[in-house]
């Protein structure tokens, strides 16, 4: 990451972190309710009077200008608060780049199958299943995570290194898999390119370093 985008990312958070300070403090003494309608009209006016009064740095002035032209269009639907807690919590995800982790990314990843394992998921790497002949591969399982095998070959190299982008499907609610990865130091990245079958499937990329495209899964622990 450039010194650039090191600098936009932490006038990007001191923004957000602002904006929901500001929102929890009037929560508190009751001039706001919880309902996100009106927590949305707050921020957008708590954003109107941050660019009049140009709390923020230009680094982010972009970044203001389209939550205000977002909030202009569609004013309370425009959920501006669930934007603000979707960066805040991705900048908290993405503090485990920082970590040291001793073992091989396949390590990592093996282990994070193994506690799925141990929580009774189904695993299939890779599934065997070839949507050309088959059809549309559709889960019989309660949960079940699987990598097509045209995903799989050569996704990881002789060093044990994540190579190139894996795409995975996740089928039942995902968050013990997200949980699973991260504890291991990995990020999910939804992949919204990936149409599924009717059901719960839930599509999602990991990337070697964690430089993902898109939008992070969060981990329960920094869910709201």
């Amino acid at each position: 990451m450039s010194k650039e985008d090191n600098i936009y990312q932490a006038d990007l958070i001191n923004m957000i972190l602002g904006g929901l300070i500001a929102l929890k403090s009037e929560q508190q003494v009751g001039c706001v309710s919880r309902s996100p309608g009106s927590e949305t009209l707050f921020l957008g006016k708590w954003l109107k009077r941050a660019k009049k009064q140009r709390h923020y740095p230009k680094s982010i002035s972009e970044s203001i200008d389209n939550f205000l032209m977002l909030y202009s269009k569609k004013g309370r639907n425009s959920d501006l608060t669930s934007s603000f807690y979707q960066i805040y919590n991705e900048y908290q995800t993405l503090k485990i780049n920082a970590e040291d982790f001793q073992k091989s990314p396949k390590q990592r990843f093996d282990a994070a199958m193994d506690v799925l394992r141990e929580k009774n998921w189904s695993i299939s790497l890779p599934l065997t299943h070839d949507d050309t002949e088959d059809g549309t591969y559709k889960s019989n399982k309660e949960k079940e995570l699987f990598v097509m095998k045209k995903d799989w070959g050569d996704v990881f190299d002789d060093q044990n290194e994540l190579t190139k982008p894996l795409s995975i499907t996740v089928v039942s609610t995902p968050q013990e898999a997200v949980d699973s990865f991260y504890l291991h130091g990995f990020i999910l990245a939804k992949d919204a390119s990936r149409r599924s079958p009717k059901g719960c499937y839930h599509h999602y990329k990991l990337f070697p370093g964690n430089k993902y495209d898109g939008t992070a899964a969060i981990p329960s622990k920094y869910k709201d």
